[in-house]
């Protein structure tokens, strides 16, 4: 599995990416807001991001028409080849991925929570999709479930699975488990991929008799 971290905090991001374990960097309209940067902002934080070691930079459209998302899409591909589009799950956002991808410019189709939109970003060619999992179980669904589907219904495809909205390791292992693509998780969940007391423990164990 392919590990992001969904952050504009570039100071916390660049610290996981210097271990290299992280492939790359997911950021949408809310976590630009929590970082303090708006959507103008967006293509220098892109850049910063991939200045960071980040390998892959995913930046989200803003506006809603098929023409407004294309021209968006390339304006934010324009930063590097490095960068993939996320464009929300709507009917015009789906049109505007197959222009896009007409472009060569990929897209991840994002704000999923029902595998009909799996089977629709496969008709058109995304790059991947970015199932909502956390926020599929607040509706009560069972997240993981739903992502095995998608998963089924995109098996035949190149579109791949980003798994998002995780909040627990656990729920990471068992997406791995079921052979997700990759996923995303916030730097809370990311130091907690990394760090475990017990592990902790025993380095201090060792060292007791080094």
């Amino acid at each position: 599995m392919k590990l992001y971290i969904d952050s504009a905090d570039i100071k916390t991001v660049t610290e996981l990416l210097r271990l290299e374990v992280f492939a790359g960097v997911t950021t949408n309209p809310s976590i630009l807001h929590r970082s303090g940067f708006s959507t103008k902002d967006r293509q220098d934080v892109v850049q910063s991001l991939l200045d960071a070691g980040a390998e892959e930079v995913f930046a989200q459209t803003v506006t809603h028409t098929r023409d407004e998302i294309v021209a968006e899409g390339q304006e934010i591909f324009e930063a590097s080849d490095r960068v993939i589009v996320k464009v929300p799950a709507t009917p015009e956002g789906f049109a505007a991925t197959q222009r896009l991808g007409e472009m060569k410019i990929p897209v991840l189709i994002t704000a999923v929570y029902h595998p009909k939109q799996a089977l629709l970003a496969g008709a058109v060619d995304a790059w991947g999709i970015a199932p909502y999992v956390g926020r599929m179980s607040d509706l009560g669904k069972d997240g993981v479930v739903e992502v095995r589907r998608m998963r089924e219904i995109l098996n035949d495809s190149g579109t791949r699975i980003l798994a998002a909205s995780l909040r627990e390791v656990d729920l990471v292992c068992e997406l791995a488990e079921i052979g997700i693509h990759s996923a995303t998780v916030s730097t809370t969940v990311a130091y907690e991929l990394l760090n475990d007391e017990n592990v902790t423990q025993a380095v201090a164990d060792f060292d007791s008799v080094a």
